[in-house]
């Protein structure tokens, strides 16, 4: 895995603080919508353009 792949990834933290929504409500989105996601140093990261498309889909 590269250095701008781990990068690019969102946090559950990320994903909280910019949306306003608790995490365990991140968690299910990303079950439900099967976010991408890897898991480096013990660290989930989940794919932006999954998160943001979800959230774009949602806000509809």
């Amino acid at each position: 895995m590269n250095r701008e792949t781990l990068t690019a990834g969102l946090t559950a933290d990320d994903i909280a603080t910019v949306w306003h929504i608790p995490k365990g409500s991140i968690y299910r989105y990303a079950h439900k919508y099967r976010w991408r996601r890897y898991t480096h140093i013990g660290r989930t990261y989940y794919h932006p353009q999954d998160v943001t498309a979800t959230f774009d889909r949602l806000a509809k």
